[in-house]
Parts: structure tokens; sequence; C-alpha cells
């Protein structure tokens, strides 16, 4: 039985107790890929941020909180030696360099210095035991397609898959998603404006053909 490594959910960077930087993803994607995962027989190890929808129950599957990108970079280090892997969490690009660890209290303005958090994707395609396959996602409001290619490059994954929003309609916590696969080879395979479910069956179907699976 193959493996697949997969990352879901939204992360978070504390400011303080009470509040932090985060997006809207909702997970949703992220589980209908492990469901097409599981329909075609693969074990799947899933570090997840935080979820705004019920995780699948299986016994093939084994879950691994992670709240932010330092912890998510952690357990994938520890587990990517697996045959596929989905980097498809909403990651925190940056954290607060100052963490308070009292509730900042309210006043007329407030500064924060932010920090790149670690790249998670491009440590794991730059390691020399990667895993088979490496897929990655870019979410684009504007030059979709220069910017996926530009990120492809950057993080040398085997494709990235591109999403971007249909009509000013955003993608996150929504049943459905929009957009297409990018091969390193440069070929652009459009998806469109279809449910999740769908849309993670054509990105399995991708990375079963690029398999030989």
């Amino acid at each position: 039985m193959k493996t697949a490594l997969i990352t879901i959910g939204s992360t978070r960077e504390y400011i303080d107790p009470v509040r932090y930087i985060s997006n809207e993803s909702s997970g949703k994607q992220g589980m209908s890929l492990i469901k097409g995962l599981l329909k075609k027989n693969y074990r799947i190890i899933c570090l997840h941020g935080y979820l705004q929808i019920k995780p699948i129950i299986s016994k093939k599957i084994k879950y691994i909180f992670t709240p932010n990108a330092k912890i998510m970079l952690q357990e994938a280090k520890k587990n990517f030696k697996v045959d596929i892997a989905i980097f498809n969490a909403a990651v925190s690009d940056f954290y607060v360099k100052s963490f308070s660890k009292n509730k900042i209290k309210s006043k007329k303005g407030l500064t924060l210095q932010l920090i790149n958090n670690p790249d998670i994707l491009k440590s794991i395609c730059s390691s020399q035991k990667k895993p088979l396959i490496t897929v990655g996602f870019a979410y684009e409001t504007n030059n979709y397609l220069d910017n996926a290619k530009k990120k492809l490059e950057n993080k040398k994954c085997d494709f990235i898959v591109l999403n971007y929003p249909l009509k000013n309609d955003f993608i996150f916590n929504n049943n459905f998603n929009n957009g297409g696969i990018l091969d390193k080879q440069g070929n652009y395979y459009e998806i469109g404006n279809v449910s999740k479910t769908v849309f993670a069956n054509k990105i399995i179907k991708h990375i079963l053909e690029i398999s030989n699976d």
C-alpha cells in the first residue's frame, strides 16, 4: 500500500494570547483530496492546521495537528518519506517578531513587525530524499499563470495546482474551486469552476498518470 502525505487547513500565528494572523481556508479541498486518495487505496498522513469541516475517520489516516508553519515543517520533515506529498494547507507566510504574552490593550494604533515563515514546500522539495511526487498549491488574484510559473520554478515541485477567483468570488470556505494544473514542462491543464470533489479527483488523476500508477 502506498502512502501520501497531505497538508490541509489554515495555520495561525499569534500576536498575543487572543489575536492571530490566519486566513479563510476551511480544509474542504484537502478533505476532498483525502477522500479521493482513500478510494485509490492510499495510506494517508495528514498534517492539518485549523479546520472548519469534520475530518474523515479511517484507520488508513493518521492525523497530526500542526497549528503553525514551524510545527508543520517539523512534522513534514519527520514524515516526508512517502510516495506522494500534497501541500494544500494555507500556511501563513509571516509570523509576528514579538509575541506578547499578555493581551495587548486596545489603543489607537498598533504596528506589527512580521517575519517570513519557513517555506515548507521548498524545504521538502530541496531534500535529497524528497517524495516521488510533490504537489504545491498557488492561490493567485492577478497574473495567474505567470505567478504560478514563478512559484513552480522556485519551489521545484512536480506540479502546481493553480487556484484563482471567478468573477470576484473567493474560493475559500465554499464547495467549489476554480483553476487548473501547471506542470514543470510548462503545460497547463484547465480544470475550471467545479465542485471541490471533482477538482480533487482531477488532481489525483494527474498524479496517477505521471506516476504510472
